[in-house]
């Protein structure tokens, strides 16, 4: 990937879209953007509106595609992504990229994505709402680009090849606008990779859980092409209720797994003895889906 040029993000100012080559002072509206600790920070000043047009098929959920949406990917799953929060599959999305792509990833966290990108020649830009607000071990990773709101990206239109977005969702008050703005602001062709709870407790001031229907509606809605929705079979919500409880529970999130076995023992022998054959994660991909703790997903914007 030697050679390859990076990709730099295009700004666009948050309160009147005008393009900006920095987020500094925008000459159309003289908004200025102060810095935090070096970050540019880029939160909207005016009241936000939104607007939502809601197909006529959106509440019937047997509209969904679900044969073709609701399935794994050949990787999944974060164990031996190498990365925190990581799925595999979103990585193997990732390593498709030409070299010079721009992540943008939003609810960056500690920002531990990009040492990863950037080893690999792509582009990254993090961005989230506080440099503080990080569980310790990943601060060492230097945490945001820039300090922004998800519902409101300061970035011009069609401008990244990939939106990424980790265990993010659940904590923003819309969702379906934060998916809106991952849309305008892809370049057509490009992804959208993230994942939000389902089963998770309600933690960190969370707003909203969805189903494998909701991720749906949600990416549909935004005019993005649902390609896999999945859920995290490693994190069945027997199991992260416990872990994320509080240290009594936490003692005992074995037991989690245990009614998770429990749960698909049934399905498992019917699979089996109908197929002849251990069940694969797509034979059971509902059962998966009913207690799984979170929901990933992999989308894409149309090209056309």
């Amino acid at each position: 990937m030697d050679g390859a040029a990076v990709s730099s993000p295009q700004y666009a100012c948050v309160e009147c879209g005008a393009p900006l080559p920095a987020l500094t002072r925008c000459p159309s509206c003289d908004r200025v953007y102060a810095q935090e600790q070096g970050r540019p920070s880029a939160f909207p000043n005016r009241a936000l509106t939104y607007s939502v047009t809601l197909p006529a098929t959106a509440t019937d959920p047997g509209a969904i595609p679900r044969d073709a949406v609701f399935r794994f990917p050949a990787e999944h799953g974060q164990r031996g992504s190498g990365v925190y929060h990581f799925d595999r599959a979103h990585k193997a999305a990732l390593e498709t990229l030409a070299p010079g792509a721009l992540i943008l990833e939003t609810g960056c966290g500690g920002a531990q994505l990009r040492d990863w990108a950037r080893a690999r020649g792509l582009g990254y830009v993090g961005t989230d709402v506080s440099l503080s607000r990080v569980h310790g071990h990943l601060q060492t990773h230097g945490g945001a680009d820039l300090l922004c709101d998800a519902h409101a990206l300061p970035l011009a239109d069609a401008s990244v090849d990939v939106v990424y977005a980790s265990a993010v969702y659940e904590h923003l008050a819309l969702p379906h606008v934060a998916a809106s703005e991952a849309a305008r602001v892809l370049k057509p062709g490009g992804l959208h990779l993230g994942s939000m709870s389902f089963m998770e407790p309600w933690h960190d001031e969370s707003y909203a859980h969805m189903s494998p229907n909701g991720v749906y509606r949600m990416l549909a809605s935004a005019g993005l092409v649902p390609r896999h929705i999945w859920p995290e079979i490693a994190w069945p919500g027997y199991y992260a209720l416990l872990a994320m409880g509080n240290p009594a529970t936490r003692a005992l999130r074995i037991l989690g797994k245990a009614m998770t076995a429990f749960y698909l023992a049934p399905a498992r022998v019917k699979h089996g003895l109908r197929l002849r054959r251990w069940p694969s994660a797509q034979d059971l991909y509902d059962q998966h889906a009913r207690i799984a703790g979170a929901i990933a997903w992999i989308a894409e914007k149309p090209s056309d």
